[in-house]
């Protein structure tokens, strides 16, 4: 999934790693976002800074960021409000 280089810049993203001793959530690096897309659908993923998560409207999935390091196992991602069908789509007629 992520290569060397990609990697390097996760750690470098979360601060490294190295004993940070704080509780507080780190936001994601925002150039990350460039690289990284949905494991699920291969579209690329929205940041809301709000809930620190990567969110996929597609799916109406959210993928949390644990200490600046997105968590992008379709199992840890939490279901998110999906809007529904607009008026006049086929999901709305049935």
């Amino acid at each position: 999934m992520l290569r060397g280089g990609t990697a390097a810049l996760l750690r470098a993203a979360s601060g490294g790693g190295h004993g940070q001793g704080t509780s507080l959530a780190q936001p994601l690096e925002p150039s990350l976002l460039r690289f990284l897309v949905c494991p699920l659908s291969k579209r690329p993923l929205r940041y809301e800074e709000a809930t620190n998560e990567l969110i996929n409207e597609e799916l109406g999935i959210a993928y949390p960021i644990i200490d600046g390091i997105p968590n992008m196992i379709p199992e840890a991602a939490r279901t998110t409000q999906k809007k529904p069908p607009a008026e006049g789509s086929k999901e709305s007629e049935q």
